[in-house]
């Protein structure tokens, strides 16, 4: 039998991840593979809203699309390579071209009516405003 020590910075990290994963519904590997490829995203909770941020260097506004539907999110848009050329004679080849799809489930406090997206740079900002939340007062049952 093999004791393993037990590290509670680590559980709480990974409690914590596994919280933020479940919430956005993050299910996709980080790195694809085939003919598309995955762009980084950062999501930041506020008091008022969750940003969520992507870098799509070398696209424009035109390239990427966005859709909601039954409490989904999906970012989708192509990178195409600028020539024809052969990579053969690379020593390195790191960028990625090709089609990318996105999904994250959103939290129910977030108001889709109010979400709002700019393009800037090579950046797609997403503002997820939430609703005010509406806390249910306790009530007392007489048992008959």
């Amino acid at each position: 039998m093999t004791l393993v020590k037990w590290n509670p910075k680590r559980s709480l990290i990974s409690d914590y991840d596994r919280i933020i994963d479940n919430m956005f519904n993050i299910d996709f590997p980080i790195y694809s593979t085939g003919n598309s490829y995955c762009p980084a995203v950062d999501i930041h909770e506020t008091e008022k809203e969750f940003i969520l941020s992507a870098d799509m260097p070398g696209l424009n506004k035109k390239d990427v699309s966005l859709d909601i539907h039954d409490g989904v999110i999906t970012i989708k848009g192509e990178r195409i390579k600028g020539d024809d050329k052969s990579y053969d004679s690379y020593k390195i080849h790191e960028r990625q071209f090709g089609s990318f799809n996105r999904s994250f489930r959103l939290p129910d406090n977030v108001n889709e009516d109010k979400i709002a997206a700019k393009f800037n740079n090579g950046e797609l900002l997403i503002t997820l405003p939430k609703t005010k939340e509406i806390k249910t007062e306790g009530r007392k049952i007489k048992i008959g």
